[in-house]
């Protein structure tokens, strides 16, 4: 083994370790009933008629991907012209499997020669992960009260800044920059710097002062990427489907580092249904508001400090005993919840916003735990 030639940069990078799975725990507690709002999922199933269609195009499994690919490129423009005024095409847009590959490829694309990326901390790990995957410099600028410093972000891009990310609302925290915030960030970034926006939570966002970062890509600002996912709102988390907006050209060049067959045209069909199910998207959004209003009750009633979300998860901080010892009887009581310290909060726990009933399990655990 000594003999052979690896890249050493992998030895730098930790993995991406996600949330426990149900199954792990059922197997190490001898527990059958598993609560698990660890990971930001939809807590209310996925999309009907995303469902229906994965399943009506499963007798053609055994063909390659044809051309769905195009086909959801193609409504995603119509899509988004509608809703924007615009006159995007799909070769505005390039699909993935899920974010996770996106991001993937704009490394692979971006990071080369030591180059660097900026990010706020803390924030989805994968920015700094894929930077240092492929040889680059991971920036991370110090949260200000949980949310982007974004004049910080600013003193931190040199001329070797390749990729700026910023993930809108932020995962884990869930703020959001405003659209004041962001129009100041946008006119300030050298153009020799791509400011990838990660939306990935954007269909939960209540605030009416949230940024569009569309109008960029919009108006031809030639270095902003917009990054949406069916993962959230649209509950196809384990499909793996996501995308990016931006220019052509950036996408021409992107797709070079896209693998070929990258997603089945199962979950391609799924997300072409998806897009046409508002009515679902509305219930979802519903549902989601009721019970967080209801969980910050909880939360208060408990005594414990929370961050205000624009998401489907809440940042839970200032927690009364250690971060290891209420996870672990979380576990005990079949609660999956999420300890922080992969994303630099050792401190802190995020929980998934769920169905009542979840809700409700989490809120009677968390006081149970906290008496003892």
């Amino acid at each position: 083994m000594s003999n052979l030639r690896m890249n050493p940069n992998l030895l730098n990078v930790p993995p991406y370790i996600g949330g426990k799975p149900i199954e792990e725990v059922q197997d190490e507690y001898g527990l059958r009933d598993i609560v698990k709002i660890a990971s930001n999922e939809n807590a209310f199933g996925p999309s009907p008629r995303a469902l229906a269609s994965f399943h009506h195009s499963l007798p053609h499994a055994h063909r390659y991907p044809g051309i769905a690919d195009r086909r959801l490129r193609q409504k995603l423009a119509k899509r988004f012209n509608a809703q924007h005024s615009a006159n995007f095409t799909e070769a505005n847009f390039m699909t993935g499997n899920g974010l996770t590959d996106v991001l993937r490829m704009l490394a692979l694309t971006f990071i080369y020669d030591g180059g660097e990326s900026v990010f706020c901390t803390p924030t989805f790990p994968l920015y700094s992960i894929y930077t240092r995957m492929f040889g680059g410099k991971a920036v991370a600028v110090p949260h200000k009260n949980y949310s982007h410093d974004l004049p910080a972000m600013l003193d931190a891009i040199n001329d070797n800044t390749r990729l700026v990310f910023v993930c809108n609302p932020n995962n884990p925290t869930g703020t959001l920059i405003t659209r004041d915030q962001v129009e100041t960030f946008v006119r300030h970034v050298p153009q020799t710097a791509l400011i990838v926006f990660d939306e990935a939570y954007f269909d939960f966002v209540q605030d009416g002062n949230y940024s569009n970062s569309v109008e960029y890509v919009q108006e031809q600002v030639p270095n902003v990427m917009v990054l949406r996912s069916f993962s959230k709102s649209y509950g196809l988390a384990n499909l793996r489907l996501g995308y990016a907006l931006t220019s052509t050209a950036i996408i021409d060049h992107l797709s070079r580092a896209q693998i070929a067959f990258n997603t089945s045209d199962q979950v391609l069909h799924a997300g072409i249904a998806a897009l046409d199910d508002d009515e679902y998207l509305d219930y979802v959004r519903k549902q989601l508001f009721v019970e967080k209003k209801f969980l910050y009750d909880g939360l208060a009633a408990l005594d414990l400090t929370y961050v205000p979300t624009e998401t489907n998860f809440i940042l839970l901080t200032h927690l009364p005993r250690e971060v290891k010892h209420i996870n672990e009887e979380m576990l005990r009581r079949g609660v999956i919840i999420r300890p922080m310290g992969g994303f630099g909060m050792p401190d802190a726990i995020r929980i998934t916003i769920g169905t009542r009933e979840e809700n409700e399990r989490f809120l009677n655990a968390m006081r149970d735990v906290l008496k003892q």
